[in-house]
């Protein structure tokens, strides 16, 4: 199809069928636009869009880019809808022609029509992430290219998981964090989101790990202190360095989906069990949080929640696991 080029050809045949039924010009190119960002951001997390690929898109995977559309972009409610109705129309198709299986959208409507209380696959088991951690630091199934830098990546890897597993941030918040919001004589790490700020205190642990991982980044192209150079920044394997950028003269930041990608290497790397993404490291940090007998208040302040009615979740999930 030469005016809607580079789709595969799976999307290109769904997109005849929706001219063939009759679609505006207007809404057969949002149409396109839409399945183009889509399949741009499926290349980033697997490398490939070929139909093997879309045959194993899963519940989860959907969820992480509807979340990406909505955090990373800043997507209204109504444009997310719209972009969601678009890929959802692609894959009933692809399913209706046979060309896959299991429509990955029963699963996400499924999911959305489930009560809220918690359920013991929405956290990792401690079991779970040190097996998970002690991977960071492995050469194991990594490639020759991957191993010769892999020295250079374990301590922001670890940093990173740390303050999702031990501290609750969010991937927003992690991409957020800037040289000068990272105070480590006062030791306390300064978290924004959106128009809220908040400190958290760094045990030694932790500011350890934060220490380290920037002084694996060479003077010339290290976060400068006190400045609004990103703190976590990423990495070239062609050049065998972490990236610069010298059009805006500072270190280029890891983004959202660039982390993601991160954890869902490791992850598969660590073999424990499939699904497991930040959201799990979020809600496990909370829980330990809210089981320490924190208040809900101090829950809230902590982890930047903006209702008490979340908390309760924990704490109703916590009830229910001393009456079994």
């Amino acid at each position: 199809m030469e005016e809607y080029p580079h789709l595969p050809e799976y999307a290109q045949s769904f997109i005849s069928h929706i001219e063939k039924k009759g679609r505006k010009k207007s809404t057969i190119k949002r149409y396109y636009y839409d399945l183009m960002d889509f399949f741009a951001w499926l290349r980033v997390m697997k490398k490939e869009d070929d139909i093997h690929i879309i045959q194993n898109v899963d519940a989860s995977l959907l969820n992480e880019y509807f979340l990406f559309l909505s955090k990373q972009r800043e997507y209204s409610i109504a444009t997310s809808k719209r972009v969601y109705t678009v890929i959802k129309s692609l894959f009933q198709f692809l399913h209706f022609k046979k060309i896959i299986n299991v429509n990955p959208f029963l699963g996400m409507e499924q999911n959305l029509r489930e009560d809220t209380h918690f359920h013991e696959e929405d956290f990792i088991t401690d079991e779970e992430f040190q097996q998970f951690f002690q991977m960071l630091s492995s050469y194991e199934g990594l490639t020759e290219k991957q191993q010769k830098y892999r020295h250079l990546l374990i301590k922001r890897n670890q940093a990173i998981v740390s303050l999702l597993y031990r501290y609750g941030l969010t991937l927003q918040e992690l991409t957020a964090i800037e040289m000068k919001h990272v105070h480590f004589t006062q030791k306390q790490l300064t978290v924004i989101n959106k128009d809220e700020t908040r400190r958290l205190p760094l045990d030694d642990s932790i500011q350890h790990l934060l220490y380290e991982y920037k002084e694996t980044i060479p003077d010339p192209i290290r976060p400068r202190l006190y400045s609004s150079d990103r703190f976590f920044i990423a990495f070239d394997y062609q050049r065998g360095t972490f990236r610069f950028d010298y059009k805006n003269y500072e270190p280029k930041p890891l983004t959202v989906i660039a982390i993601q990608k991160v954890l869902r290497q490791e992850i598969r790397r660590s073999g424990i069990r499939n699904g497991i993404s930040s959201h799990h490291l979020r809600r496990t940090a909370i829980l330990n949080f809210v089981s320490d007998g924190k208040t809900e208040e101090e829950v809230q302040e902590w982890f930047g929640l903006k209702s008490q009615l979340t908390v309760q979740r924990y704490e109703a999930y916590i009830k229910e696991k001393q009456m079994i």
